[in-house]
């Protein structure tokens, strides 16, 4: 068998084996049956199921929780553009104190060797006078030693004007690395 002889052979049996792919795949995606929705009977409701009638436009609903019935709207307003779902609190009233209980004491009945016997601190007055704080100098001025003044930095000594260095022999891994020159 030549060359040519056995790509045809190859080139045929992978044809084939996809064709068999793709109609297996078809079949198994066909043979899913698609669920069908049970129709919904029209007629009569379930018994077991709340009639509501949607029609009638008065609702009435009675939430009872400790024996007496409250209206949590009663201060709601529906009229107009703006409502309020939720009436304007009220505060209730305050507690009353307790009065003086057994735990409550006078200063007289806590005994000296538990009383607290420092002296309350003592502080002086405060300081009215401002001190002008330091100015930093603005930057790239010099000192009296010629350094110039970077911020954030201080005084640095400068190390002469820029150099340019020629990149014609920069290799690395002897592979050239970037476009320079001129």
């Amino acid at each position: 068998m030549t060359d040519k002889t056995k790509r045809i052979i190859l080139i045929a049996a992978g044809v084939l084996l996809c064709a068999a792919l793709v109609v297996g795949i078809v079949s198994r995606l066909a043979a899913v049956p698609m669920p069908i929705d049970p129709a919904i009977p029209d007629d009569t409701p379930n018994t077991k199921d709340p009639v509501v009638n949607i029609s009638d436009p008065e609702v009435k609903v009675d939430s009872k929780t400790d024996g007496k019935q409250h209206d949590p709207g009663r201060d709601a307003d529906s009229s107009g553009t703006e409502q309020t779902i939720q009436g304007t609190p009220t505060k209730p009233d305050a507690p009353e104190h307790p009065g003086k209980t057994e735990k409550d004491h006078a200063a007289d009945d806590v005994p000296d060797a538990d009383r607290n016997k420092e002296t309350p601190p003592t502080y002086k007055p405060e300081q009215t006078e401002v001190k002008p704080q330091p100015t930093e100098p603005a930057g790239g001025s010099t000192n009296d030693a010629g350094q110039v003044y970077v911020p954030g930095f201080g005084y640095i000594t400068p190390s002469g004007p820029n150099t340019v260095i020629d990149g014609q022999d920069i290799y690395e891994n002897g592979n050239k690395i970037g476009i320079m020159g001129g």
